[in-house]
């Protein structure tokens, strides 16, 4: 099985970035490859790039193929806490322990 690629998300995740986004995990999608995403430098993301990253933990889910964020910043875990998608992005845990920063 092929190493896990590693896709690092840009301080500014935003609807202007969520094609280009899209396009590039539907690559690692199609490659049946796991990814890790790195979210340690969202500084402000909105809702587009939340729904593609859930749409992609699904679709990846389905095909049997791991997909993990890791590292992720207070600013995404805050704003997958208030659209409801801590636990479609496997944010649950991380949601708890940091719910107060």
């Amino acid at each position: 099985m092929a190493e896990a690629a590693t896709i690092q998300l840009e301080a500014a995740c935003d609807i202007s970035k969520a094609e280009t986004f899209h396009e590039r995990l539907e690559t690692y999608l199609n490659s049946g490859s796991a990814v890790r995403i790195d979210a340690s430098l969202v500084e402000r993301v909105d809702t587009s790039i939340l729904q593609t990253l859930a749409c992609l933990i699904a679709t990846m889910e389905k095909q049997h193929l791991q997909v993990t964020i890791i590292k992720p910043s207070a600013a995404l875990i805050k704003a997958a806490s208030l659209l409801g998608l801590s636990r479609h992005l496997g944010l649950a845990q991380q949601s708890d322990s940091n719910g107060e920063n």
